[in-house]
């Protein structure tokens, strides 16, 4: 059997069925073609997919039931799945959604992987667009991505992502790693999104699309790889870019705006004193994992400026913070990978509290 669209859509959730259901709105305005299907991931347990299931047929949500899915797809940790399609404006059926119930909290990487692996082996389709629960595309996105990447030869290309409530600014082009400051930048973060940048100036610095919305053709992944799961959450989208600038380039379609909140799943901020202590973790850990495989020369650099970062958050009070990323220090030096159970209880068990 083969696929019946060119594109899969694939989201990880994690006990954000509004968000997913506002996604799934902004995606059934989008352009007929490329046709899609939509892969979406709930890493977030029985009751998170019970209320995912829910609310997208709901009176006013954007999906409509159906009979089960004909696709053969058969992955382990899969434990419960049902078919949608997505409500047009006119009230047609749209593109069919997938939603899977993991059997475990898999990360950000895992999901996608869950359902990247039996996709693989069915023939048919081109790429793949990966999204976050809280973007909302416009309805050309989709389009202006598969058209950059097939007139620039790329295959992983990142979207124009926008502040939600500011089209006028950009939030992020893609991601920069900048070996002195040891981190990530956002690519003309808080610029304005008029006049259109040079292409070639975008993805000369670029090292990696944003994962909150990128294009990854069929052919880029069979080449390079899945995405790297032993992150969990954070810097697995700069890695998997990492790989596949080096396999011919990534690229930056413009013309692909995809506005996105940020920050909703795991509660994080822009300011160190309210930053979500789970974030902290894993952002200093994985990027001690990430300098090691990419950048080993740079590793005890890379340590010395995490000692900076970390005591910044003393400088405003977040102590918890600070102790949360030298914890995450120690653990990327000594090489701790995965899932970190112990802070996702501890970020569970605040999460709950009133």
């Amino acid at each position: 059997m083969s696929f019946p669209a060119k594109i899969a859509v694939i989201i990880v959730g994690f006990r954000n069925a509004a968000d997913i259901a506002a996604c799934l709105r902004a995606l059934a305005r989008a352009k007929k073609e490329p046709t899609f299907e939509v892969f979406i991931a709930e890493n977030g347990g029985h009751a998170a997919m019970d209320a995912l299931i829910t609310v997208l047929p709901a009176a006013g949500g954007p999906c409509r039931s159906v009979s089960e899915s004909d696709l053969p797809i058969d992955a382990p940790m899969i434990v419960r799945r049902r078919l949608f399609r997505l409500v047009g404006a006119d009230e047609t059926d749209g593109s069919r959604v997938h939603v899977a119930e993991m059997a475990e909290n898999l990360g950000y990487a895992g999901g996608i992987n869950v359902w990247l692996r039996p996709l693989l082996q069915i023939p048919g389709w081109q790429g793949v667009w990966i999204l976050n629960p809280d973007t909302e595309p416009t309805p050309s996105a989709l389009a202006e991505l598969v058209d950059y990447s097939v007139r620039r030869g790329k295959g992983m290309v990142g979207s124009c992502l926008t502040p939600s409530g500011h089209p006028d600014l950009v939030h992020s082009r893609g991601l920069a790693w900048r070996k002195l400051a040891a981190k990530a930048w956002a690519v003309d973060y808080q610029t304005p999104i008029a006049p259109a940048p040079n292409p070639d100036d975008v993805e000369a610095r670029l090292t990696a699309p944003s994962g909150a919305s990128v294009y990854v053709t069929r052919h880029l992944i069979e080449q390079i790889g899945l995405m790297d799961e032993r992150y969990f959450l954070y810097f697995e989208d700069l890695e998997w870019g990492y790989r596949a600038k080096n396999a011919g380039g990534v690229g930056y379609a413009h013309s692909s705006v995809v506005p996105h909140t940020g920050g909703t799943t795991i509660g994080t901020s822009r300011t160190r004193a309210t930053l979500s202590p789970l974030a902290v973790y894993l952002e200093v850990r994985n990027r001690i994992l990430f300098v090691r495989d990419k950048y080993p020369a740079w590793l005890p650099w890379t340590v010395v400026m995490q000692i900076f970062h970390i005591a910044s958050f003393g400088a405003v009070g977040a102590f918890k913070n600070m102790l949360v990323g030298l914890q995450g220090l120690v653990a990327g030096i000594l090489g701790e990978v995965g899932r970190p159970d112990w802070m996702l209880r501890d970020h569970a068990s605040k999460s709950l509290k009133p």
